[in-house]
């Protein structure tokens, strides 16, 4: 009997681990790794469930924080897909949940956006648009050698003062420098990993003509 008992047991639990509900998944996907300040970003994901009008929250922990913030709550639609629209100002870390399910951390990384503008013959002014001031940073004015197929320095400046941009948290910090280059000369400005870091990454402004 007590063979029995055993065996009838055993013969339950594994009838209870064959019928038990798979534990649920909750997936995060972006549209790109990387996106330039201010531009736009697709977080896309499915729930295991594939059912829709699941209730799906996305949390974000940015650059220097260690602390989560819920940036969007979404229902899903069929199959269990759900998308949502975000704007990172610094290199955040995103998270999805579905009740007690989370999604593993999925890293967004952000460059500057660097603007170089010529203002008068031998002037400019380099821009830095963030999602802080970039003040005592460095960036590079550089120009392209024909020869040697690359952009070479041509002067090290630190950015020098910081505005308000017209919507917060944006921070232009700019420098104004002379250079005299010849007419016509491919110029544009830099900045490295290492002087947008921590939470930005290396980013360059478009060409322009001396």
């Amino acid at each position: 009997m007590r063979a029995f008992a055993a065996v009838c047991i055993v013969g339950a639990a594994l009838a209870a681990a064959a019928t038990a509900a798979p534990s649920v998944t909750v997936t995060i996907a972006a549209s790109a790794p990387t996106v330039a300040y201010g531009g736009p970003l697709t977080l896309t994901g499915q729930v295991s469930t594939k059912k829709a009008n699941q209730r799906i929250v996305v949390e974000a922990t940015e650059c220097g924080s260690t602390k989560a913030t819920k940036v969007a709550t979404v229902q899903t639609a069929a199959n269990g897909l759900y998308t949502v629209a975000v704007k990172p100002t610094l290199g955040t870390s995103y998270r999805a949940s579905f009740k007690n399910n989370h999604s593993g951390a999925l890293a967004i990384t952000v460059k500057p956006s660097l603007v170089l503008t010529k203002t008068t013959r031998g002037s400019f002014t380099a821009n830095v648009t963030a999602g802080q001031a970039l003040t005592g940073k460095f960036v590079l004015f550089q120009r392209y050698k024909k020869l040697r197929k690359r952009w070479v320095q041509v002067k090290r400046l630190a950015l020098a003062t910081a505005v308000a941009g017209p919507t917060k948290p944006t921070m232009i910090t700019s420098v104004s420098f002379k250079s005299r280059l010849a007419r016509g000369t491919r110029v544009r400005m830099f900045i490295s990993k290492a002087q947008a870091a921590p939470c930005y990454l290396n980013a360059a402004s478009k060409s322009l003509r001396a």
